[in-house]
């Protein structure tokens, strides 16, 4: 499916088809591409919950205001960012030169060692970054997603044994459609989204 096809057939879906299920293999096919995602120093700040047992389901969706996708949805995923992920540089660069290895572990530990803010920005900002590749993933594979912050963090990390040093970043829910998406909502005119040089800038026509 060519990008652009994806990017306009994506709509958050709130109402699923709770008879469908969604394999392993199905799983596989998908995170494969998902974990191509762009990341600062390619720290891959992302690990994905993935809850498809009805009882769980059922307890993250009183966890997340009682909202129904949760519940009907075929899988909920929940994105989390690790925020000391800064500390695996070595992990991830291993087989590259000690000398490149060292740089690129300095830099990482001057940015983020000394900053929880830092390390807290990058988590969400990896991890937003990856939820964004894991709906469109989904469109490009015939599933519909809808992305959700309205939730529990301490509950749902709770119910998912999710670590400290990760944050439940967001929640997205996956499966096919119960019904015809909502028209897509407005969107704000590129002249009004889109500065030229400065944000004081002429907008794009």
């Amino acid at each position: 499916m060519e990008f652009s096809t994806i990017v306009e057939n994506r709509h958050s879906i709130k109402e699923y088809d709770s008879t469908v299920t969604i394999s392993d293999a199905q799983l596989k096919s998908l995170f494969d591409t998902v974990v191509l995602s762009p990341s600062a120093f390619n720290l891959q700040h992302w690990t994905f919950v993935v809850a498809r047992d009805p009882t769980l389901k059922q307890e993250l969706q009183a966890a997340a205001l009682g909202q129904p996708q949760v519940g009907s949805c075929s899988a909920v995923v929940m994105v989390c960012g690790r925020l000391d992920a800064h500390t695996g540089v070595r992990e991830v660069f291993q087989g590259a030169p000690e000398e490149v290895v060292a740089k690129i572990d300095g830099i990482a530990q001057h940015i983020y060692a000394n900053s929880e803010q830092m390390q807290r920005d990058e988590a969400i900002r990896g991890a937003t970054l990856a939820a964004m590749s894991l709906m469109y993933a989904a469109t490009d594979q015939g599933l519909e997603s809808g992305g959700m912050i309205g939730y529990d963090p301490a509950a749902v990390s709770s119910l998912l044994e999710i670590p400290d040093n990760y944050i439940p970043v967001m929640m997205v829910v996956l499966g096919t459609s119960n019904g015809e998406a909502a028209p897509r909502s407005s969107r704000r005119p590129l002249d009004e989204v889109v500065k030229l040089e400065k944000f004081s800038g002429t907008g794009l026509a």
